[in-house]
């Protein structure tokens, strides 16, 4: 009995200390598509391809997040730029660090290729 009471306490510390961390991340990743809806969706569209409704009109075309060729290098560092200094006809937009980090895990973990 002590056994079973022993694994039940080793496993219920996991949980509570696993826990926060998983809902942290869920919430960063909920607000970084919050963000990326509000403030990126319009030109790179619902798919990250760069075809979202004002995307098309647009030369050169939006950044195609689904590209593997767009996640060589420093990408944190070049999206980073691009949404605090703007490029080309997308204009900067003035958002905190931390958001700018929600925005790049919600592309990474939404548009980025695994292969």
């Amino acid at each position: 009995m002590k056994i079973v009471f022993s694994y039940a306490v080793v496993g219920l510390l996991l949980v509570a200390t696993f826990w926060p961390a998983q809902n942290e991340a869920a919430d960063e990743y909920t607000q970084g598509k919050k963000l990326y809806n509000d403030k990126c969706l319009i030109c790179h569209g619902a798919k990250g391809d760069g075809n979202g409704p004002a995307g098309s009109a647009l030369s050169p075309k939006p950044a195609n997040f689904t590209d593997s060729k767009f996640w060589q290098g420093d990408v944190d560092k070049k999206i980073k730029d691009t949404v605090v200094n703007g490029h080309g006809v997308m204009p900067a937009f003035d958002l905190k660090s931390a958001e700018i980090k929600d925005i790049i895990d919600y592309l990474s973990h939404t548009f980025k290729p695994t292969n």
